[in-house]
């Protein structure tokens, strides 16, 4: 029996940067926008990154956006943490709605709060802002941690004004 398999990408800036450049992706229903910015503007390297998880299948999608400060080091940590997980995510992203969204918190602060994370934060330069939101049929769910935004494009939202889904949450 052939096993089935979600699409994904994973990107950060080091990688590729979009400074002066605008990029579109898609993965299915997902579209994912990259710019680094202006160079006119003093932008010189490009300090985002994004993991995209997509199952039509199984009517779910899965993303997490990164905005680092200081080095993109901390967006690596993070997907590499996703990536050594995906397994279980994946698991966790095909169970019912009603199972997943009782336990997708606890699992990302699971994630977060594990010693081998923290012991690879402690090692690098800079920290990142993170957004991870999950949709699986109608419910969406969000985690947020800094400045990245999401907006949802939907006819009946559009027709209140209403686009914006988190807001900006700054610590220091």
């Amino acid at each position: 029996m052939m096993r089935h398999v979600a699409n994904e990408f994973s990107w950060y800036g080091e990688q590729k940067n979009f400074v002066d450049k605008i990029n579109i992706h898609h993965i299915g229903p997902v579209y994912i926008g990259r710019f680094g910015g202006n160079s006119s503007a003093g932008q010189y390297k490009n300090e985002d990154g994004c993991l995209v998880w997509v199952d039509e299948e199984k009517n779910w999608e899965f993303t997490a956006i990164l905005d680092a400060h200081n080095s993109a080091e901390s967006i690596q940590v993070i997907l590499q943490h996703f990536a050594m997980r995906k397994a279980e995510w994946q698991a966790l992203f095909s169970l019912s709605y009603e199972q997943v969204f009782s336990r997708i918190e606890q699992a990302v602060l699971t994630m977060f709060q594990d010693e081998k994370f923290l012991a690879d934060c402690r090692s690098i330069k800079g920290e990142t802002a993170c957004l991870i939101i999950f949709r699986k049929d109608k419910y969406m769910w969000w985690f947020s941690v800094g400045d990245c935004l999401s907006f949802l494009f939907h006819p009946e939202l559009a027709r209140l004004n209403q686009y914006q889904i988190n807001q900006r949450q700054f610590y220091e």
